[in-house]
This record gives C-alpha cells, sequence and structure tokens, in this order.
C-alpha cells in the first residue's frame, strides 16, 4: 500500500503545475463494475487521464516547433531552442509519471491488475522463491480444446480463455475449475483482470467484460471480425484492442460502449502496450503505430520492412519490438526515433527488459539476451524449437518454452538450467508467483509447477 501512496503523491506533485485543480470531482462509477475497485485505484486511473492530457500537451509543442521551424522568421530560432527544451523536460516528466503508474500491480494484497505480461507497458516480471527444478503440483484439462492465451490470475484463481470457445476461472489450490463460461468463439489472446473484472475479446470478434469472482458476464460487444493474439490492455477508463479487420478499438470498460476507432492498413495481431499517455500497437502492413490513449490521434509511426505482429515493450521512453523482417527494435516511445536494430534469424513475439538487458525468443530457434540500450548481442543460446512464448524472468532465471520444452536458463550466461518436455506444444507464455509457475499446452492441459525452493 506505502507503493500505491507513494505513486499517489508524487504523480500528484508532478501535475500540479501544468493542471489546476485536484483529483477529485470525478462522477460516481457503475457499482456493478467497480465493487472491487478500491478509491486507490480509481485514483490511479484519474492519474493515467492525467498523463494522457500532459502526452497531448507534448504532442502540441511538438508540432510548433515543427511550424516554426518552416517559418524561418526574425527571433523563430531562440523560440525554437525554447521549446525544445521545454519538450526534454515534458518527455522526462511523462516517462517517470507513467512508470509510477503502470508500476502497481496490487492493493492491500489482492490483484486489481493483471493482463498480458503484467501491466500495459508490458514489462511485468515479479515471483519469489521460484528456482528450478520445478515439481508437479497440479494439471487441469479444458473440455475440448488447448491453450493459444496466457493466463492472468488474482488471490484465488488462474484466469484463460481456451481454443474450445470457453473461458475457465482455475482454482489455484486445487487445479479445478472454479467456474467456466461459454463464448462465441476461440480465445487465442489473454484476459485483462482490473478491478475485478476480467476483459478479454474471441476469434468470433467479441470483446467481453465478466466478474472475475463468479463468472457472471456484465457486458459484451460485437468489434470487428476477428480478435486474434491482440490481447487487451487498460487505460485510463479504456479497454484497447486490436482486431483482424484492422481497427484498434476503444471501449469504456464500464459499459463497452466505443470512446474511439482507429482504422489501420493491415490487420491487427499485435497487443497494445500503453505507457507515458500513449498506445503502441504492431500492424501487419509493417508500422509500428503510436496513438493518443485519451482519443486515438495519431503520434508517430515507425516503419519496418515486413509484417509486425509483435506486441511491444516499453521500458524507461524506450520502446522494444520484433518484424517479420527479422529484425529487432528499439525505439523513442515519445517520438518513434530509431535509437537501435539488431539483425536476427527469425521473427520474435514479445520482449522483457530486466537491468539493462532485452530478453527474448524467436522463431529462428534462438533465445537472445541484448543490450537494451545499445543492442549489442550479449548471448544468444539455441533450443531445438520455435519460441512462441514470452519470457517470465525472476531470481535471475528466465523461464520459456520452446515447442514442446519447458525451460529456465541463467539470464547472465545463457546456460540452460533445467528442462522437462511435454507431450503438446506450449504457446501458452508463462506466469508465476510465490514458488508456481502457471502455463498451458495446445492439446487441452494446463499445468502448475512447483518450484523446489518454496
Amino acid at each position: 500500500m506505502k507503493i500505491l501512496k507513494y505513486a499517489f503523491i508524487v504523480v500528484s506533485l508532478l501535475f500540479t503545475a501544468v493542471f489546476t485543480g485536484c483529483f477529485g470531482g470525478q462522477p460516481e462509477e457503475s457499482a456493478s463494475i467497480d465493487i472491487n475497485v478500491s478509491e486507490d485505484v480509481k485514483a490511479i486511473e484519474s492519474m493515467q487521464k492525467k498523463i494522457g492530457e500532459q502526452t497531448q500537451q507534448l504532442v502540441k509543442m511538438q508540432q510548433e516547433v515543427k511550424v516554426k521551424k518552416a517559418s524561418k522568421s526574425a527571433g523563430s530560432t531562440e523560440e525554437v531552442k525554447k521549446l525544445e527544451q521545454q519538450i526534454v523536460v515534458q518527455q522526462k516528466e511523462i516517462v517517470q509519471a507513467s512508470k509510477k503508474v503502470t508500476e502497481v500491480k496490487s492493493d492491500k494484497g489482492k490483484y486489481v491488475w493483471s493482463m498480458f505480461r503484467g501491466v500495459p507497458n508490458h514489462n511485468f516480471y515479479n515471483g519469489y522463491n521460484i528456482m528450478p527444478p520445478l515439481d508437479f503440483k497440479w494439471k487441469f484439462k479444458a473440455v475440448a480444446g488447448g491453450f493459444k492465451a496466457s493466463p492472468v490470475m488474482d488471490a484465488e484463481n488462474i484466469y484463460i480463455g481456451g481454443t474450445d470457445n470457453t473461458f475457465y476461472a482455475i482454482d489455484k489450490t486445487t487445479g479445478q475449475a472454479a467456474w467456466k463460461l461459454p463464448v462465441q468463439g476461440i480465445v487465442s489472446s489473454t484476459a485483462a483482470l482490473y478491478g475485478g473484472t476480467l476483459y478479454f475479446g474471441t476469434e468470433a470478434g467479441m470483446v467481453y467484460a465478466v466478474t472475475a469472482s463468479t463468472g457472471k458476464t456484465l457486458w459484451s460487444k460485437k468489434v470487428g471480425a476477428s480478435i486474434q493474439g491482440s490481447s487487451p490492455a487498460l487505460f485510463s477508463g479504456k479497454v484497447i484492442i486490436g482486431t483482424f479487420d484492422n481497427q484498434i478499438v476503444a471501449l469504456s470498460r464500464q459499459t463497452g460502449e466505443q470512446a474511439w476507432k482507429v482504422t489501420a492498413a493491415a490487420p491487427i495481431v499485435s497487443s497494445p502496450t500503453i505507457a507515458n499517455g500513449m498506445v503502441y500497437i504492431g500492424c501487419t502492413d509493417g508500422n509500428m503505430i503510436a496513438l493518443s490513449a485519451e482519443d486515438g490521434k495519431p503520434v508517430w509511426q515507425y516503419t519496418t520492412l515486413k509484417a509486425i505482429a509483435s506486441s511491444p515493450t516499453e521500458n524507461e521512453g524506450v520502446l522494444y519490438f520484433g518484424s517479420d523482417d527479422k529484425k529487432i527494435y528499439a525505439v523513442n516511445a515519445l517520438s518513434g526515433a530509431i535509437k537501435w536494430a539488431y539483425q536476427a534469424e527469425g521473427w520474435i513475439t514479445c520482449g522483457v527488459v530486466k537491468d539493462g538487458v532485452f530478453f527474448t525468443g524467436s522463431n529462428d530457434r534462438n533465445i537472445y539476451a541484448l543490450n537494451a540500450d545499445t543492442g549489442k548481442l550479449i548471448w544468444k543460446t539455441p533450443v531445438e524449437s520455435k519460441v512462441l512464448t514470452t519470457p517470465f524472468v525472476i531470481n535471475n532465471i528466465m523461464y520459456i518454452a520452446a515447442g514442446k520444452e519447458f525451460m529456465a536458463i541463467d539470464v547472465k550466461t545463457g546456460e540452460k538450467k533445467w528442462s522437462q518436455k511435454y507431450d503438446y506444444s506450449i504457446n501458452c507464455s508463462p506466469i508465476g508467483e510465490d514458488g508456481v509457475i502457471y502455463f498451458g499446452d495446445v492439446e487441452s492441459n494446463f499445468y502448475a509447477l512447483e518450484s523446489a525452493a518454496k
């Protein structure tokens, strides 16, 4: 709780110079949605909105610089220099404020925020007492399909959608179904859990809001032809997701009503990443797009040579992602300016930054560790199969699946410390907590493995 209060104080001070008034005065939110959301979480949501507003101010300043540079009028050089200095300060403030509000995961010991890669910037790693070897704890079997999506969890349950048109809540203690919900379409993307409500999309183009404790549907909306792989992210009261018919859609998390929609040039399978008041999402036309989280207006785009199915990761104002041109990119998250590009041997899905290192796996059957600042290769470890999962890093160990093999790798050296092979491929990225890791396979099985260190 101290972290949450510290975040509130820091961001409040940050915006005092820019915005008048206080964080109060917001309209009452829907009781059916927010029954488990504390006042502190509502305050975080209000702060997220303020970050979005400050980002919009930054965009206006950047546009003003372009206009003044083009005018070449007397005195414009000095004005441009002053504006550019203000922009640098504004960028630093936005990055630091964004970091504070995306770091918060739980409130009073209860999970209130859990989504693909944990938080909106997709750079979360957490767990305690997880050291190899890992031992079998329990196995859950789905009714009639496997798991392409990755799980999220709260204190009681694991939540994951299946390829059998069913969404599951699995009791973390017993491995038995707490509830299951038939839905329209395969669930191939990860749900977002926020304030006791689950939000997820299906390959039938539906988005659902479901009570995590009971599986009761609060609302459902048809938003596109299909949602394939794009996992929703929540920010400032909005559920944001990409569709296979070229749409990036923001819905009210309370009602499901559309807040804004952007039409891209090609299908979206990338998951939206949210940081610095912006939505970052890859498009299969080869563009990484940055939009205002508040209204969907374009901020910048970076063009690669081939499709981007990779879900980006943001860390300290830098955005990391892969393209089907087999390169890993790092760009300035506020401007889209290239920082570095690394030539891999295949495409990547998603990575994580920890202690100055970017970790990721690739379909070229390698796992990479790159210097996050320079893109220089630190190590590369070959594995037997394509890597379609995102690494889970804790205690200097990376847990990752490649094909049918689940393994633990030393993040300092790239050395494999432990592995176990299963009967079916694993496309589900693992998550973990105190001494336990969770993941599923493509057939029907979902596993809990317990660390020997627990």
